[in-house]
């Protein structure tokens, strides 16, 4: 009677813990990260983001008047706009695990700029 006990408790024991231990399920809601470039530089180096939930990274630009300014992340290169006014830019970064991501924004100088791009993470937890 004991050992089945036992083997019942361990059996439980085991359940709860990767019950407990499992991400978000599937449902999670989905969530959005921002980030603002303006007059070739970013408003902030430092993003968060909750782990094992769908993610989104946006990126508003305006006073942006180069046409070769882009985001590296990943290995993935994304164009941004040549604007005066805000635009946004989607990029999907599918479900991600805790860490961090690095990522560079980059530009041309041009007469006004205050900056080249910027280089910052995007911390995951």
């Amino acid at each position: 009677m004991k050992t089945v006990y036992r083997v019942t408790l361990a059996a439980l024991a085991c359940a709860v813990s990767v019950a407990l231990a499992a991400p978000a399920s599937a449902d999670a809601a989905p969530q959005r990260i921002t980030l603002d470039y303006s007059k070739g530089r970013c408003a902030q180096t430092t993003l968060t983001a909750h782990s094992f939930a769908p993610t989104t990274l946006e990126i508003t630009t305006s006073n942006n008047f180069t046409d070769d300014a882009k985001i590296d992340m990943n290995g993935q290169r994304v164009a941004l706009p040549d604007t005066y006014g805000a635009q946004t830019t989607k990029i999907d970064l599918g479900t991600p695990m805790p860490g961090a991501i690095p990522f560079k924004v980059s530009g041309s100088e041009w007469p006004g700029s205050a900056g080249t791009g910027c280089e910052g993470w995007i911390i995951v937890a």
